[in-house]
């Protein structure tokens, strides 16, 4: 086992995390998988825009051409905030994975700090992380189309990163799904949309509840608003799976807001006249990019 390997290992079990890595000669393989998908009618054209136009398939121009990705999982707990309004304190939970530039620049630290004193450097990659994961054997794919990673289940933070360290093995290898699922029908009966199907292993992502509200928009009339459980995202599927007994509790006590604070977010109150002690909170929770969505979501939690 080499210097950086070992360095990797020793600096990421630091943080109970997992990684692997694989050539970038895959990234052109990433980017047909998903372009099948859509040419296959399996995800539609407008789904495919808004959650994979994002990502970036063409190799960094650096001085250093990257020549490896790393993909990582780090473990993330579903954290509770408390909204206070009207006398009352609502708890509204928000899912595991979407804070992430603590983890991400973590992660980016730590790898500039292994690959340094090999005269290596590392950025990140915009990649559809889900699927690199599971390319690269870090996870297995749910019925759900969630990544679980041993140890962590679906509650992981994925990251990717480029490098121009030469890793001596490419983990690349084909999908492999959890085998539980074949025999498992737990998240197909608690998923409120009904987007998890039985004739083919991929959901109907642009029906999931997720989608919805995380986008801008009225919600479709047929989507009850009793099935609303999470600030954004769902927690359905999540919350029933075998995979995740160990890891769906105990829940992290997040950041608490006032009722002017609740009240200001309800209003749908533009970002540049919020306080910035409120901003503050928003951008700690990665939701500064929720912020449209976030007086429809929050209103329905609250009414509930």
């Amino acid at each position: 086992m080499n210097s950086i390997v070992e360095s990797l290992i020793s600096e990421f079990g630091a943080l109970n995390a997992r990684y692997r890595t694989v050539s970038i000669a895959h990234v052109e393989e990433l980017k047909e998988e998903l372009q099948r998908w859509k040419q296959g009618g399996i995800i539609g054209k407008k789904f495919y825009e808004q959650n994979y136009g994002f990502f970036e398939f063409g190799i960094p121009k650096t001085p250093v051409q990257p020549q490896s990705i790393i993909i990582i999982a780090i473990p993330q707990g579903i954290i509770s905030l408390a909204w206070h309004y009207h006398g009352k304190t609502h708890q509204v939970v928000l899912p595991p994975t979407y804070r992430f530039s603590n983890v991400r620049a973590r992660c980016l630290d730590l790898l500039i700090k292994v690959f340094q004193g090999e005269g290596c450097s590392a950025m990140r990659a915009a990649l559809p992380v889900k699927l690199l994961a599971v390319r690269s054997g870090l996870g297995k794919y749910g019925r759900n189309n969630l990544c679980y990673v041993d140890g962590m289940g679906s509650f992981a933070r994925l990251e990717a990163f480029y490098t121009d360290y030469v890793f001596p093995n490419d983990d690349w290898q084909e999908k492999k799904p959890l085998e539980r699922c074949a025999r498992c029908t737990l998240c197909m009966n608690a998923c409120p949309t009904r987007c998890i199907p039985s004739e083919r292993f991929l959901v109907h992502a642009d029906q999931c509840l997720t989608y919805f509200n995380e986008f801008e928009g009225l919600f479709p009339p047929w989507v009850n608003p009793r099935w609303h459980n999470a600030l954004v995202g769902c927690l359905r599927c999540q919350e029933v799976c075998p995979e995740n007994r160990a890891v769906v509790h105990p829940r992290e006590e997040g950041v608490t807001f006032s009722e002017t604070e609740t009240d200001l977010v309800l209003q749908g109150m533009p970002k540049e006249q919020l306080p910035s002690a409120l901003m503050s909170k928003l951008q700690g929770l990665n939701m500064y990019e929720y912020l449209p969505v976030l007086s429809r979501n929050l209103g329905v939690l609250i009414k509930k």
